[in-house]
């Protein structure tokens, strides 16, 4: 509508000072325009004489003003839209009014991001190396879509809990793609009969060596479509029909070309597989250490193996203990001249105890493990036969191995409806949103000072079911998602299922997909509930609040029909996040923040997920029993790792694994591992001094949280602030 407003000759000798010092008339048409912009925006009428009777009313507030700055007319309007009664529109003419100024700070900071990521880099993600120009470009993207989905798809009540840190949605900046997080991709379905990837047909391998080849390929691809691990589960017995191939192969061309005996003709041939495995993994090892993906990160890889039934032939037991036996050979001999040792794929070892009692090559394999782990903390263990853990529980019921995605992550079991039989290798997380529950303590402490022990379970609750509306839109995007967002996935059955066509939606496929509620800084909120550290009280509270989200999460499973879980998060970039919101809550709300002055802890970083406290000097067994119970009760997501002050001890490693699956763990140990880069020494427990030359030119493989990074490279380190000055306090990890 148009408004035939005439100008009174007094508002025109007003005027009006813009934001860039420019002067221009007072003119009440455009106070009307704006009011009834902002009503249209909320679907309300307002009637012409009302809006010219609100004009008038702002018009006598400034007509005493030579000139009357932009910002003072603006916050006049929403007063005077509030005194007529029309709230509603008020608020949205503040929030137009603000929207403009809120981005243009969000620019601007974003602007402040990018110039630091191409000046300093960025250290929030150890997988990153910010010093590679496409690393740097992702990395400003990820600003830019982080910020737009704070802006745009995060409710009023979200975006303010994230904000303050009550609450942490994980990799933020991918939300706005519709992509899976962690996932176990079934490489087998993939390359079984071949398959299409970036409009290219793949024949299946043929060999062995093609075989490890395309599956580097198809690990690079898969990554880019997803944020978080990716885990090529139990690849020994992927590789093995491969394995036979070449070796048929190559016994044939032994035998009848060259026409030497059969028995030189099977040690030929034998020796031709060996070859092509040990450059295959290779070549696997430094592709996905050295080739970033299109996401600009260094491929979350991770490998597990080392199961197989004992009851298997001979010929396939000797040859999956083959495959494994290299996969940790190559690992412990690193790559080049200098063998210098690499992190990635992360190395996961199946253990069934009954199996290596059982079995002669499980024996010598297992030994093979624990040399491995005394020299580059991979692999670490996952117990398959325990009597406590849901892992051993399912397998031992069902023969249904659970590896873990990225670095701590876990499916919740589930069950082909159709069929009755669990799946795992297939399936997928889709995002994880992680509680600071030292924040929460002391939000109820200064709100309900009087019961706030009380209080502080109902802000739990609510803030859980902040993270189940959340986690129900998460479902809802992927759902509409088109399966060619991820083709490997969704069409040549990377997932469960996954053969669908490219414009159809990914529909039910999310029903066998998890969502994680994480949980952090267990040791810190015991000690602001009880006065004690977890260690001296014994997890009691630990294990209450760990209880008491279990059962609110079974409660919205039965509800929602969605796979929730408890997750013990990692808190890489977060144990630094997590304690800065919470010292700018203590200052905000004017309260002592005792982290700042209290032993044990540091204001820079919170402890990772239901972990004791770093600076505990306790033994690893200590420790196993101290983090048995609390492992158990977050099954969506732990690991439990032990430091190794002497790794040589080959027996008393082996003790402290074998103790760790005998308690269900997924267990692994910790030291730092350097290299000097100038003399070419490999030294443990040592971070920035080389103690053979004295150089400080060292590269130092640490463990982040469940994955490996490195802590120091030549100088510098790809940790952030507070999970390096974490490494460095640490004791019992």
């Amino acid at each position: 509508r148009q408004m035939c407003i005439r100008d009174s000759p007094e508002l025109l000798e007003m005027q009006v000072l813009k934001k860039d010092n420019s002067l221009e008339p007072f003119e009440d048409k455009k106070i009307v325009s704006a009011i009834e912009k902002a009503a249209f925006r909320y679907d309300r009428i307002i009637p012409e004489e009302t809006m010219t009777a609100m004009a008038e009313t702002v018009k006598k507030r400034v007509e005493n003003q030579e000139a009357v700055p932009v910002a003072s007319l603006h916050e006049l309007v929403i007063a005077t839209l509030n005194s007529f009664g029309f709230k509603d529109v008020a608020d949205s003419y503040a929030e137009y009014r603000y929207y403009k100024t809120t981005y243009a700070k969000t620019f601007e900071k974003i602007r402040q991001e990018a110039d630091d990521v191409l000046r300093l880099g960025d250290r929030e993600n150890a997988n990153f190396d910010s010093s590679l120009v496409s690393t740097k470009g992702v990395l400003i993207k990820g600003y830019l879509t982080k910020e737009l989905y704070k802006q745009f798809y995060l409710s009023k009540t979200e975006k303010a809990l994230t904000e303050r840190g009550d609450i942490y949605i994980h990799d933020m900046r991918d939300m706005i793609l519709g992509s899976v997080n962690c996932c176990l991709l079934d490489v087998a379905s993939i390359l079984k009969g071949g398959f299409e990837m970036s409009n290219v047909e793949y024949t299946e391998p043929k060999s062995v060596h093609s075989a490890l080849q395309v599956i580097g390929d198809i690990t690079l691809v898969a990554s880019a479509q997803q944020f978080g691990g990716l885990t090529i589960a139990e690849l020994d017995k992927v590789l093995l029909p491969y394995v036979k191939k070449t070796w048929a192969r190559a016994y044939e061309k032994y035998k009848e070309t060259c026409g030497l005996p059969e028995e030189a003709a099977k040690k030929m041939a034998h020796a031709e597989t060996i070859r092509e495995l040990e450059q295959g993994f290779q070549s696997l090892e430094l592709k996905l250490n050295t080739v970033t993906s299109s996401r600009g990160d260094i491929a979350f890889t991770t490998v597990s193996f080392g199961q197989w039934d004992p009851k298997l032939p001979e010929e396939e037991k000797e040859w999956l203990y083959e495959i494994d036996r290299i996969i940790l050979t190559t690992r412990r001999n690193g790559h080049g001249a200098r063998r210098r040792p690499v992190i990635f794929p992360k190395l996961v070892y199946l253990y069934d105890e009954r199996q290596i009692k059982a079995d002669k090559w499980s024996a010598s394999l297992f030994e093979e493990g624990v040399k491995t782990s005394a020299q580059c903390m991979y692999p670490d263990w996952l117990s398959l036969s325990s009597d406590h853990g849901d892992v051993s529980k399912l397998f031992l019921k069902t023969g249904v191995v659970t590896s873990p995605m990225g670095c701590r992550a876990y499916l919740t079991p589930w069950q082909d409806p159709e069929t009755g039989r669990y799946v795992t290798i297939g399936r997928c997380n889709i995002g994880a949103v992680s509680l600071n529950i030292p924040l929460l303590i002391s939000l109820a402490r200064t709100e309900h000072p009087t019961e706030w022990r009380e209080k502080f379970w109902e802000i739990l609750d609510n803030r859980l079911e902040v993270i189940r509306e959340f986690l129900k839109k998460r479902y809802d995007f992927i759902r509409h998602q088109r399966a060619s967002s991820n083709p490997l996935a969704f069409t040549q059955g990377g997932f469960y299922k996954g053969y669908r066509e490219p414009d159809e939606e990914v529909g039910d496929l999310v029903d066998y997909m998890t969502a994680s509620f994480g949980i952090t800084a267990l040791d810190e909120s015991t000690y602001l509930w009880t006065g004690e550290r977890m260690i001296d009280e014994g997890g009691k509270f630990a294990h209450k609040v760990l209880r008491h989200i279990q059962n609110r999460i079974d409660a919205f499973k039965a509800e929602d029909h969605h796979l929730y879980a408890i997750y013990g998060t990692p808190a890489e970039s977060l144990t630094g996040t997590q304690a800065r919101q919470y010292a700018s809550f203590c200052r905000e709300r004017g309260i002592d923040n005792v982290f700042e002055h209290t032993e044990h802890y540091d204001p820079m970083y919170f402890s990772n997920s239901f972990h004791v406290n770093v600076t505990e000097d306790i033994t690893p067994f200590e420790k196993q029993d101290a983090e048995f119970e609390s492992f158990h009760l977050a099954p969506g997501g732990h690991i439990q790792y032990v430091r190794l002050t002497n790794p040589e001890n080959f027996e008393a490693d082996a003790a402290i694994i074998r103790r760790g699956m005998k308690m269900g763990f997924y267990q692994g140990v910790n030291f730092d591992s350097a290299y000097c880069n100038d003399c070419g020494t490999h030294s443990n427990n040592v971070l920035n001094k080389c103690p053979h030359c004295g150089s400080t030119n060292l590269s130092v493989i640490s463990r982040v949280c469940g994955y490996l990074g490195y802590s120091n490279m030549n100088g510098r380190t790809r940790m952030n602030d507070g999970k390096q000055r974490e490494i460095e306090r640490r004791i019992s990890m």
